[in-house]
């Protein structure tokens, strides 16, 4: 096959703006005209003559090297736009197509610039990922050869200053986070991540110097979790920085390191916790956990936030030239843009600069600074202004009397509100009506008719009839009226809680329920008093969801429980004691034995009145034989009184201190009798009617 025609390199920007704007667009055609050639032919035929095409790498090379330094004008218009594309297509094909391309094209710098140019295309990654498995060992060995370069230049002096070595390491990093392979190439090995080390903690470092190294580091290190996962290369890698920087040491100085600045700037410790989250590893688990702590310690060497710049909201005096009524304000805006960065340019040369560029101020700005605009446009002058306007003439008219109100044209009838309430009676509307035609009257309606007249009157007899009849049908003799003369409110007294059998039985229910719980917790809390913990391991514990399932409560009441208990000394030795009495006796049973009263019949003692013993005398037991009988042998009572007590019957009956002692009880008796006596007996009276007792 014959030979392709060769491609000619792109020209550097000092050659290009001598070369005539008429030349540069025929330079472009020819390009993309011979990269068309290139891409339109078949599979064999571009096979065979890709290993002989030596001038496509040299011209790939330069347009990727201008463009990526910023040189916007290879891009610009739609001829640039369209040979942005084309060298993409060539270098794509060329990559993948091509057994063996020429080595140039597959140089980490044209690599680097190639990313520079398509920083977020998917489908150059996708395209460098496929290169990468068809050609990894030329790759690997160009990658080799940059590590070399650029450790050698960090050894320097003056590296942190030379900006070829700065650009080296940035198109290193980019190609790093596009191609993760060759940031796993760049970490193999402690030789590099030392170099940088060293370069990070070097005297002459400035602060871009040390962003730009710790970026690189950054993107290396994470393309180690990437396709195909190194998790032990980098955890090594980890170590050896940590032991670099004396982590842990006793007398470790506090001062910024590569490590302190990677770990506090970026999110390397996030990622590497969220893959040991899938991927459990105890070598790496301990590596984070002190890398954390460091980075507590290392904050507030690292200030990476920006202040906020005054944004300028445009409310000052403008001084600005009066724009023409026919100029766009979007096109003033980008004047202004322009303006802003070379303020001496005028506002007519920057509307042609606009013109001439399609209002691209990307493009101008570019120009501007490497000063390359083409002839025609460096001819015209500078700092020449639009024409001002006239400013708009104000008409002051005189003050002009209000004019009278214009009366509002009649609006159409509205239909009125209606509601469901339209139609009820107005009391108001009745008092105040006086034709009676009304059905609200005040008084008898007819002052001259008597019951006799009413009697006599038989017009409505057959009605009423009717209507009494009808109610006397649906009355049933049979159904008794509800007695309400025991209720609570017609008895004179307060009843404390329910009443009737159901009411004690929900009590004593509840009452039992209680007692229950308190011996399941109980017994819970000497066998395992950890089982009340507040925390959330016991809360989700086995036992604990048992113990709330057969006491039905809650988390915090059974932890409310056993912190009462603890406070409470007399309620944990009741418990103990109950607790040791249940368990010595016919055990199961409740802790609390309820106290069982004496059911055998007592025969009351007669009063001095004669009258039998009160409810309290019979059912006290032995109590109603003691203090009641004015004589009889009781046992040491004093005077003639028998008994013990001092009640109605016992005491001296006369002469001496006996009678003083009756005076003043009667005294204290009489004292007290309003406050208590009477209210005692009403509350008495009202339990007896709630049990069900007949008055009298």
């Amino acid at each position: 096959m014959a030979q392709l025609p060769p491609l000619a390199p792109v020209p550097s920007p000092a050659v290009r703006r001598t070369i005539p704007s008429n030349d540069w667009e025929n330079c472009l055609d020819a390009w993309m005209t011979l990269l068309g050639i290139r891409l339109n032919l078949s599979d064999q035929q571009f096979k065979a003559a890709a290993t002989e095409d030596t001038s496509v790498p040299p011209f790939l090379g330069s347009y990727y090297q201008y463009t990526a330094a910023g040189d916007s004008s290879l891009q610009s218009g739609p001829k640039g736009r369209q040979l942005r594309k084309l060298c993409f297509l060539t270098t794509r094909r060329f990559l993948l197509d091509v057994p063996n391309p020429p080595e140039n094209l597959l140089d980490w710098r044209l690599l680097g610039n190639l990313c520079c140019c398509y920083p977020s295309s998917a489908t150059l990654k996708t395209s460098l990922s496929k290169a990468w498995e068809f050609h990894h060992d030329k790759i690997t060995s160009s990658i080799d050869k940059a590590k070399s370069s650029v450790m050698k230049n960090l050894a320097s002096a003056n590296s942190s200053s030379n900006p070829e070595v700065l650009s080296d390491i940035r198109r290193l990093t980019i190609l790093a986070s596009v191609l993760p392979a060759c940031g796993q190439a760049l970490m193999a090995g402690s030789d590099f991540l030392d170099t940088i080390a060293e370069a990070y903690q070097s005297r002459n470092a400035r602060e871009e110097f040390r962003r730009i190294l710790v970026a690189n580091i950054y993107v290396s290190l994470i393309s180690l979790l990437k396709e195909p996962v190194n998790l032990s290369s980098l955890l090594d890698q980890l170590f050896s920085l940590k032991a670099a920087a004396r982590v842990g040491a006793p007398k470790m100085k506090k001062e910024s390191t590569l490590l302190s600045d990677l770990v506090c700037s970026s999110d390397l410790l996030i990622r590497l916790e969220k893959y040991l989250v899938n991927n459990p590893q105890k070598r790496g688990q301990d590596l984070l956990v002190s890398l954390r702590a460091y980075q507590a310690e290392s904050q507030s060497l690292h200030h990476r936030y920006q202040r906020r710049k005054k944004i300028d909201k445009g409310k000052n005096a403008s001084s600005d030239p009066v724009i023409p009524e026919h100029l766009h304000a979007h096109k003033m805006s980008l004047v202004t843009q322009v303006q802003d960065l070379f303020p001496d340019l005028g506002s007519a040369f920057v509307i042609r600069l606009l013109d001439f560029y399609n209002d691209n101020p990307e493009t101008i700005v570019a120009q501007l600074l490497d000063d390359s605009l083409p002839m025609e446009l460096q001819a015209l002058d500078r700092t020449e202004q639009l024409p001002p306007t006239a400013e708009p003439h104000h008409v002051h008219m005189s003050p002009q009397p209000t004019p009278p109100a214009v009366p509002s044209p009649q609006l159409e009838h509205i239909p009125a509100r209606r509601n469901v309430f339209d139609n009820d009676i107005d009391i108001a509307e009745l008092s105040r009506s006086g034709d009676g035609s009304g059905k609200l009257h005040f008084g008898r309606v007819d002052a001259d008719e008597t019951a006799d007249t009413v009697l006599a009157d038989r017009s409505q007899h057959a009605t009423n009839k009717a209507a009494i009849l009808s109610a006397l049908a649906t009355f049933d003799s049979d159904d008794d009226e509800r007695d309400d003369t025991y209720d609570a409110t017609d008895v004179g007294g307060a009843i404390d809680g329910p009443t009737g059998a159901d009411g004690e039985a929900d009590a004593e229910k509840q009452a039992r329920r209680a007692v229950d719980i308190d011996a399941t917790l109980f017994r819970t809390y000497k066998s395992n008093p950890g089982l009340f913990a507040r925390d959330s391991g016991t809360r989700r514990s086995q036992p604990r969801q048992s113990l709330k399932r057969e006491t039905e409560m809650t988390d915090e009441a059974i932890e409310g429980w056993a912190v009462m208990l603890a406070r409470d000394s007399k309620r944990l030795a009741r418990l103990e004691g109950q607790f040791a009495m249940d368990a010595g006796g016919a055990g199961g049973g409740a802790l609390n034995q309820p106290e069982l009263r004496s059911t055998s019949y007592r025969r009351p003692q007669p009063a001095e009145d004669g009258n039998e013993g009160s409810d309290e005398g019979e059912s006290s037991g032995h109590g109603g034989s003691r203090g009641r009988g004015s004589g009889g042998g009781g046992r040491g009572g004093r005077g003639r009184g028998g008994g013990r007590g001092r009640g109605r019957g016992g005491g001296p009956q006369s002469g001496g201190q006996g009678q003083a002692d009756n005076a003043a009880s009667r005294q204290r008796k009489e004292e007290n009798k309003g406050s208590r006596a009477n209210h005692n007996r009403r509350q008495q009276h009202a339990k007896k009617m709630a049990r069900g007792g007949l008055p009298g």
